[in-house]
């Protein structure tokens, strides 16, 4: 009998230890995570191009209004999805890596507004012209940037199996990035298929990212040794959004573009098949990863198909069906609309309505549901331990 019991007690509490090791998030079981690390582009900004260039476009009204009431440097009317991911997390908003005044004990957001995953080097060498790249902060510099956050901030007075130990409780998001490097050469008038050949090297850069937080062919952190040791590294790399839909490209095609060249939801498909191309690539590239990082939890978060799920759930999701690939905001001007949202421009009635906020970016309301397609598909797969 007290053997039975014993039996019993041990089952009940590995049981309760299971309930309590995860967050319960609209059904799906999350892994309880100390921190978020995010590197990438505008998608993920949450202040770093506001801290660098006051007077960037995403730091003027009327973003930001939805849910700050004013702009706060996010290229949004409001939440990013690196926001619902914290929140979802139960995590704090991550606070921007150049706002040094703020807390970082729970994560730090590295990622720039038009940053590439390539260094500016690669573009000058192909005449691609990237005056827009105000700031030359490619991946490797965020990760420089993060090395020098360990060793000025998190893990200053800690020893590295310390610093390992803490790590291991974190997430690290690797993208998405990688969409400014085939938007720039477009604005230089280059070819889809001239842009087919920088898909390795746009893949590449990425994966050393991964690698480099990774320390597997590198010792760029003898921090993260300890990481591996302990075999609790989480990377999520996301993929690339069908820029194909995005309104700013759909503005760029004229009368000679035939109806064939645009599929059921009026997305550019020659546009799109540069993302996929490029998606597959990244995917097989994440595979070889894993077989080289047994002891890593490497997953890729599939941004084309959550993007995807806005077109295709519309209705159900209060998307009006007639502005699915318009901006709610645009300039007083002709198209294309990006870089045309600014104060003076005219804002949509209601942005919950419009999957797209300026061209190029997705409304809050598109965060949302994206975040919460990603966090049934992405993060509720990562094995807790």
């Amino acid at each position: 009998m007290a053997k039975g019991c014993r039996v019993v007690c041990s089952n009940l509490i590995i049981i309760l230890w299971v309930c309590i090791s995860v967050l319960p998030y609209h059904g799906h079981a999350l892994c309880p995570f100390e921190a978020i690390y995010q590197f990438g582009d505008s998608i993920a900004d949450t202040g770093n191009i506001a801290a660098l260039n006051h007077k960037g476009q995403c730091s003027l009204p009327p973003y930001g209004r939805t849910y700050f009431g004013h702009p706060v440097g996010r290229c949004s009317d409001g939440l990013l999805i690196i926001d619902y991911f914290a929140q979802a997390l139960r995590l704090p908003f991550l606070p921007p890596y150049e706002n040094q005044s703020t807390p970082t004990n729970q994560g730090v957001d590295f990622a720039v507004a038009g940053s590439t995953a390539l260094d500016a080097s690669f573009f000058t060498e192909r005449n691609v012209n990237w005056t827009n790249m105000q700031f030359n902060t490619p991946l490797i510099k965020q990760l420089e940037w993060f090395q020098l956050h360990l060793k000025n901030s998190l893990c200053k007075t800690l020893a590295p199996a310390e610093c390992g130990g803490r790590l291991s409780k974190s997430l690290f998001i690797v993208g998405e990035i990688g969409f400014n490097d085939f938007n720039y050469p477009l604005m230089s008038k280059k070819s889809i298929q001239e842009l087919e050949t920088y898909v390795p090297h746009v893949v590449q850069a990425v994966t050393v990212g991964v690698k480099i937080s990774l320390s597997t062919s590198t010792h760029f952190f003898d921090y993260f040794n300890e990481v591996i040791r302990l075999g609790a590294i989480k990377i999520v790399v996301p993929g690339m959004f069908p820029f194909g839909c995005f309104p700013f490209y759909l503005a760029r095609a004229t009368a000679s573009v035939p109806k064939e060249a645009f599929d059921n939801f009026g997305c550019w498909t020659d546009y799109n098949e540069l993302p996929s191309l490029y998606n597959k690539k990244l995917e097989e590239a994440l595979s070889l990863l894993r077989q080289e990082s047994p002891k890593a939890d490497i997953l890729y978060a599939d941004y084309y198909n959550a993007f995807l799920s806005l077109l295709q759930g519309a209705p159900s999701l209060g998307f009006d069906e007639k502005s699915l690939l318009k901006p709610c905001c645009v300039g007083n001007g002709k198209p294309p609309y990006f870089n045309k949202c600014s104060p003076d421009g005219t804002v949509c009635p209601n942005s919950g309505q419009h999957i797209s906020w300026d061209g190029i970016h997705p409304t809050q309301e598109a965060a949302k549901h994206m975040a919460e397609y990603l966090i049934k598909n992405t993060l509720s797969k990562i094995a807790c331990v």
